[in-house]
C-alpha cells in the first residue's frame, strides 16, 4: 500500500454498534478509508453502504487474538477502539475485552508505527474498586498509555441519541408498564453526552497529532440525576408512571437472583456502578478544549422520543 493511501486509512475495532455508525459517518466526510474489524461481520454490513464503493470494508477479527490484531493494523495510520461490554458472558468478560483486547491493540499500534490510537473508556471509574467494569476500564487506560504514548483516551458519560440503549430503553419500558424501577431514589448523577458531539470530537483529534497522549472527559451541558432523566423522558413522551424505589441492598439482591437467568434486567456490577456519580471531574480536558459546545439532552431528545407518544 502506498504511503498516501496508508495516511488516510483508519482501522476501527468494534464499529457495529450505536456509536460506531456516527464515527464512521464523521470520518467519511473527511474521505478516510475505513477498515472495520468485528467479531461478527454480518452485524456491520450496513456500514459499507455509508461510503463510496470500497471506502468502507468489513473484516472479521477477535481482539483477543494478538497476531490477528497486529495484522489488521498493518496498513492503518490511525486506530480506534470501540469494543466494550456492560455485561459479562463466558469468555466475553471485562478483563478479556476491556484490558487484554485493548492491550493487544496498543501493542499492534506500537509494532506498526501507527500515528495515533483513539481508545474509548468511560467516566465514573474513580479508583476502579467499586466494580469489575470500572477496574477493567481503568486498568486498560493505565496499561495502554504505557505501551503506546500516542494514545488518545475518550471518557464519555452515558451516551444519548436516536438509537441509544438508554433513553429509548426507558421510553419503551414506559410504553408497556405503569411502573419504572428507581434505584436509591434515582440520586446517581449523570452528564448525558450526545452521540454526534462524540463523533465530532473523533473527527477533530484524528486529524491533528497534537492531541496524542491526551485524555478527554466527555459530558453534556446538564448534570442530571437518574430520576431527573426519567422525569424528562416521561415528560417528552407525555406519560405518567409510578416509580418503584429500590435501595442498593435490595437492587443487589434482585441482581443476584437474576444472575442465573438468561434475561438479566440488571447485574450486580451495574448496581455497583450506580453507587458512584458519572460526571466530569473538576480537572481535565473536555469538549471545551476541542472547541465543541456540547448539545443538550433536554432539547435534542425531542426529535426522537416523540415517536413514543401515543393516545393512551
Amino acid at each position: 500500500m502506498s504511503l498516501i493511501k496508508r495516511s488516510r486509512t483508519v482501522a476501527i475495532f468494534g464499529a457495529s454498534g450505536f456509536l460506531g455508525r456516527y464515527i464512521v459517518n464523521e470520518l467519511l466526510k473527511n474521505n478516510w478509508i475505513i477498515k472495520i474489524f468485528v467479531r461478527n461481520p454480518n452485524k456491520a454490513r450496513h456500514l459499507t453502504l455509508m461510503g463510496k464503493v470500497g471506502q468502507v470494508s468489513i473484516h472479521q477479527c477477535d481482539i483477543m487474538d494478538s497476531n490477528k490484531v497486529q495484522k489488521s493494523i498493518i496498513n492503518a495510520s490511525k486506530v480506534i477502539n470501540l469494543v466494550g461490554i456492560l455485561e459479562e458472558n463466558n469468555k466475553q468478560n471485562f478483563t478479556n475485552i476491556h484490558l487484554i483486547g485493548a492491550t493487544n491493540i496498543a501493542k499492534g499500534c506500537l509494532k506498526n508505527n501507527v500515528d495515533s490510537y483513539i481508545h474509548f473508556s468511560a467516566l465514573g471509574l474513580f479508583d476502579g474498586e467499586h466494580s469489575k467494569y470500572a477496574k477493567s476500564k481503568l486498568d486498560a487506560e493505565n496499561k495502554i498509555k504505557k505501551i503506546f504514548k500516542n494514545t488518545i483516551i475518550f471518557k464519555p458519560s452515558v451516551v444519548f441519541g436516536p438509537e441509544d440503549q438508554f433513553t429509548n430503553k426507558f421510553a419503551k419500558m414506559a410504553c408497556v408498564s405503569l411502573f419504572l424501577p428507581l434505584i436509591n431514589s434515582g440520586k446517581t448523577k449523570f452528564q448525558p453526552v450526545y452521540v454526534k458531539d462524540i463523533s465530532t470530537a473523533v473527527g477533530i483529534v484524528i486529524n491533528n497529532n497534537i492531541h496524542n497522549g491526551k485524555t478527554y472527559n466527555l459530558g453534556g451541558p446538564e448534570i442530571m440525576s437518574f430520576k431527573e432523566i426519567l422525569d424528562l423522558i416521561l415528560f417528552k413522551i407525555k406519560k405518567k408512571r409510578i416509580y418503584l424505589n429500590l435501595s442498593f441492598p435490595m437492587a443487589k439482591l434482585i441482581s443476584l437472583v437474576f444472575s442465573i437467568s438468561p434475561v438479566k434486567p440488571i447485574t450486580l456490577d451495574q448496581v455497583r456502578l450506580l453507587e458512584k456519580d458519572n460526571i466530569l471531574p473538576k480537572n481535565g480536558l473536555s469538549f471545551k478544549d476541542l472547541g465543541i459546545r456540547p448539545s443538550s439532552l433536554i432539547s435534542i431528545s425531542d426529535h426522537y422520543l416523540k415517536r413514543y407518544i401515543s393516545k393512551y
